[in-house]
């Protein structure tokens, strides 16, 4: 649920951003000094560093009170507290990494698009509905998480922040699942970022109504 709500809100932030500068013709200006990709790269590089120094900041304080829970307990208590394993906390950033990169690359395409919020809530339910998706099939892969749907479902990119982390969690996969699935995670982030690129740098200059699917296939063969 934290890696849902971390890579929707901070993909929000990352199209707030485009579709501002847009709109007030500042990217105009600065896009008169650097290049389309340079300028979304950086845009995704910034805010994604403050989530993961947020994130890392919350990791590791978890780490600590896990590692030395024993100590806040009074002595004679007859409870526990809850003990989260190291590697929990490591893989948690690195799906919140390869997660955040994937999805907004997409948030900073649609930006791009569009000149107002209100006409990107019709292009962003597609990519919204691939994050809420996961939250609907969480009750299955806690029931199995070694099942066959689970483990697909896990590897499948743009699940597999929110699904893999899941398994993770619940019953550690085999690390040639969990190694599979960040190396296809890997490679969908170097995809999108390809595809993204070339909406972003038409898109960005385009004003008028956001361009339908066919005008969309034509920028990306702009070469």
């Amino acid at each position: 649920l934290i890696l849902y709500m971390a890579i929707l809100i901070y993909g929000s932030v990352i199209m707030r951003g485009v579709i501002e500068e847009k709109s007030s013709k500042v990217v105009e200006v600065i896009l008169s000094s650097l290049r389309p990709f340079q300028l979304m790269l950086g845009k995704i590089l910034g805010i994604g560093a403050v989530g993961l120094t947020q994130f890392s900041i919350w990791a590791v304080f978890g780490l600590a009170a896990t590692q030395y829970s024993q100590t806040l307990i009074p002595a004679g208590a007859d409870f526990n507290l809850v003990s989260i394993p190291t590697y929990i906390f490591v893989y948690f950033v690195v799906f919140f990494i390869l997660g955040y990169f994937l999805y907004a690359t997409l948030y900073a395409a649609v930006g791009s698009m569009v000149n107002s919020e209100k006409e990107a809530q019709q292009l962003i339910m597609p990519i919204t509905m691939f994050l809420i998706l996961p939250l609907l099939l969480l009750i299955f892969v806690i029931r199995s998480p070694d099942s066959t749907l689970s483990v697909v479902l896990s590897l499948f990119p743009l699940f597999a922040p929110i699904i893999m982390m899941l398994r993770v969690s619940v019953l550690l996969p085999p690390f040639i699942q969990v190694g599979g699935a960040i190396v296809l995670l890997i490679l969908a982030v170097l995809a999108m970022t390809w595809l993204a690129a070339k909406i972003f740098r038409v898109g960005i200059l385009m004003y008028g109504k956001p361009p339908k699917f066919a005008e969309i296939v034509r920028w990306l063969r702009y070469k």
